[in-house]
């Protein structure tokens, strides 16, 4: 379906109400002592959170194929009958979520080459510390709020709202934008360098016809990017340095 707007705007959705955080590890004292220090920088930040534990990745997967989702999920990765990046590999493969912040947890260091795929937010090692906590949550809730904003624009008398993280890119053609999600496209009257200067930062222009959404980049070249659906986008000469720069500072932004 392609719709026509007569208005764009941009705004920041509202605040969260509960953030639903995930501890899936097989030790019952990490998982007891993980769970409190969030419920207590919960307290201290005036965040409300709701913590549920899974002691075996299975357990976890089943609870997630039901299309139940969580906000953050701490991972051991050293499980059981499983590790966790297989699960971290069935969350954004399978179920194709890549919404769900990931944040491993491990007593060895020896994993964290092994984890690109899955993005993780941070890998944390044991023992675990309440600022160790404090500082991840910081960054998560940061990351939340930047993949939660809105993009609104108005058509024939009705309001439309695209959450940023589902919009891939953006291009111009005839005079219009063309909004690209992952499974349709809408079009709209409008500028795409007016639309470059309201939306995130995660979002660069790579061609005076394309503004595209970093989070979806799966490969670069120095002519082209590769974005989640497939679409190959040319890169201008005069971008070229420029979009380099920025798809290393955005994968390093996620790691602050």
């Amino acid at each position: 379906m392609i719709n026509k707007a007569v208005e764009c705007k941009a705004k920041i959705v509202g605040g969260h109400d509960v953030f639903h955080i995930g501890i899936c590890d097989d030790e019952k004292g990490t998982c007891a002592e993980l769970e409190n220090m969030l419920y207590a920088y919960g307290e201290m930040q005036g965040i409300k959170i709701d913590v549920s534990v899974w002691y075996t990745g299975e357990s976890l997967c089943s609870f997630l194929k039901k299309e139940n989702t969580l906000d953050i999920l701490f991972l051991d990765i050293e499980l059981i009958s499983t590790d966790g990046i297989k699960i971290g590999n069935f969350i954004r493969e399978e179920l194709e979520n890549i919404e769900t912040t990931i944040i491993y947890i491990s007593s060895k260091s020896s994993y964290a080459m092994n984890l690109f795929c899955v993005q993780p937010l941070d890998f944390l090692i044991k023992p675990l510390t309440q600022k160790m906590i404090n500082d991840v949550m910081v960054r998560s809730i940061k990351l939340y709020e930047r993949k939660n904003q809105l993009f609104e624009y108005q058509c024939k008398g009705y309001h439309f709202k695209a959450p940023y993280k589902n919009i891939i890119y953006f291009y111009s053609q005839n005079k219009k934008i063309n909004i690209v999600f992952k499974e349709e496209e809408r079009q709209f009257n409008g500028k795409l360098k007016e639309i470059a200067s309201m939306v995130p930062h995660n979002f660069i222009l790579i061609h005076q016809s394309y503004l595209i959404n970093l989070d979806f980049v799966t490969e670069c070249s120095y002519e082209l990017v590769k974005m989640k659906n497939g679409a190959l986008l040319n890169i201008s000469q005069p971008y070229r340095k420029i979009v380099r720069e920025q798809i290393m500072k955005n994968e390093w932004e996620k790691m602050k």
